[in-house]
């Protein structure tokens, strides 16, 4: 079986994960791109040998699609899903999900109601960061806290639209932090946001989200306008310690260090640092070849099995929908009284 794939969008996110890995997918056929700009949507089916890049989305879904990526903007993200689930497309969508949890309701119903699978990238779950830690998860007990911080440089390449979204660049890359600790706390449910900006009117430069998960509790802490661009969530188990530095794929686990003497001192730090030397070698070699997705190959992947109808959807709707409601929560503690 050949799934016949056309991808909407062909800004950065397409061209630097969803095309390279829809192009090298053995049992797919990238057949279409989709973009309002004609001479990007061009472009992009040149430099990936697509049949057809084109500005005309009737033209695009004549292509007797099987599954369609959207890859646009977050506020464009329901209306374009539910045409593509409308034309019998299953649907893998970049996060976050939707606006807010009624369009993320509307389109998990417009799945449902088509029969069409609806799959939110939640790409880091599927890292080789995640995937290594997860091998070790079991022999460290249950997880008694989980800690996300993220901080983003404004020097970066960041996104010309972000500016439009609430809360600008925050609601755009909050929910990799959110879907993270809900893997690891289950269902989240938000206790409390502190909130600084530089101006009243301002996006939010600091961000403090507590919630407490079926597991037990976890922050999520965001600093806009950091001096560098970093992404680590910090797992801690009973019998011990996961730090996934994500923007390096790299996974240290660390065992309890005993008494903490001196002795127990250095041999977690050289631990520490062993493991974080190892796995930034492994993926800076890969970074450096151009064969470093964060998730993004395992995830596409999964998704073509699904639509194959070799095993269940890799990310479902409903874990999806969730985050969106707890965004939908924050997003009302972070506006003025």
């Amino acid at each position: 079986m050949t799934i016949r794939v056309g991808v909407i969008g062909a800004g950065w996110v397409a061209r630097s994960r969803y095309l390279p890995r829809l192009a090298a997918e053995r049992g797919a056929a990238l057949v279409a791109v989709f973009d309002r700009n004609p001479e990007r949507a061009a472009q992009a089916a040149t430099t990936f040998r697509v049949p057809l890049g084109t500005d005309n989305r009737e033209a695009f879904f004549d292509q007797r699609l099987d599954a369609v990526a959207v890859c646009t903007p977050p506020f464009t993200h329901a209306e374009l899903t539910v045409e593509a689930l409308e034309h019998g497309c299953h649907v893998l969508t970049e996060k976050p999900m939707a606006m807010s949890a009624q369009e993320a309701t509307a389109m998990q119903a417009a799945a449902q109601q088509k029969g069409r699978l609806l799959c939110v990238s939640h790409n880091f779950l599927f890292s080789r960061a995640v995937q290594r830690a997860e091998a070790g998860r079991q022999k460290a007990g249950a997880v008694q806290y989980v800690l996300g911080l993220q901080l983003s440089s404004d020097r970066r390449r960041l996104p010309d639209w972000y500016e439009q979204l609430p809360g600008g660049l925050l609601f755009d890359e909050l929910p990799h932090l959110l879907y993270l600790l809900q893997h690891y706390l289950g269902r989240l449910r938000l206790e409390g946001v502190r909130v600084s900006r530089r101006s009243a009117a301002g996006h939010p430069t600091i961000t403090e989200i507590q919630v407490m998960g079926e597991q037990g509790p976890g922050q999520a802490t965001v600093i806009s306008g950091a001096p560098v661009s970093e992404w680590h969530v910090t797992v801690i188990m009973q019998d011990g310690v996961v730090d996934l530095d994500l923007f390096r794929d790299v996974a240290i686990r660390l065992s309890p260090d005993g008494t903490h003497r001196a002795a127990d001192v250095l041999k977690t730090s050289a631990r520490a640092i062993l493991e974080h030397e190892r796995g930034f070698v492994t993926s800076g070699i890969r970074m450096a070849t151009g064969r470093l997705f964060w998730g993004h190959d395992v995830l596409i992947r999964r998704f073509l099995g699904a639509v194959a109808g070799r095993e269940p959807v890799p990310v479902h709707p409903a874990d999806s929908l969730a985050i969106v409601a707890l965004t939908d929560n924050i997003l009302a503690a972070l506006r003025p009284n």
